[in-house]
């Protein structure tokens, strides 16, 4: 058992020490604000040469639509654990590619071991005080008259 006269300074010994902890946690969580994901997105099928304009309807998060001549492409940034991941694919248009960009790779199918551990991974981190975001996970459906080439656009999504 604690005696009286121990308890109280190791108690506030212990106080003290924690409040630079407390102070490097908040000040470390603070992440850089740069531009929205979906602005970066924007931009990446712009440089395509894509004309886009928002869209919500399908997975109820900002999407976009990138349109050129007969080029029609849908893009939306999906959940890591996956909730997403059937809507997308049973939505599809039966005339589009279903693709999902995750770490600079495109998939037929959403990696769905690998984004959700890529997620769980740096909600720990977080905690740890240590600035880590999970990597995006796009979906795309690639219309036919769209000759996109799959590595390089997955490696252009990588950092959004």
């Amino acid at each position: 058992m604690w005696r009286k006269g121990v308890a109280l300074p190791v108690l506030a010994a212990a106080l003290l020490l924690s409040v630079p902890l407390k102070a490097w946690t908040i000040i470390a969580g603070r992440t850089a604000s740069g531009p929205a994901p979906e602005a970066v997105l924007a931009e990446r099928l712009g440089e395509m040469g894509l004309a886009t304009h928002p869209e919500t309807r399908l997975i109820d998060r900002p999407a976009l639509v990138g349109e050129a001549g007969s080029c029609r492409v849908w893009m939306g940034l999906v959940s890591g654990d996956g909730w997403h991941r059937n809507i997308v694919l049973t939505s599809a248009p039966p005339t589009m590619e279903v693709v999902f960009f995750f770490k600079g790779r495109a998939y037929a199918d959403q990696p769905t071991w690998a984004t959700w551990f890529d997620e769980k991974a740096s909600v720990l981190a977080r905690s740890f005080a240590m600035p880590v975001s999970p990597s995006p996970v796009v979906a795309a459906y690639l219309g036919p008259g769209c000759p996109l080439d799959r590595a390089a656009l997955a490696e252009r999504l990588r950092d959004l």
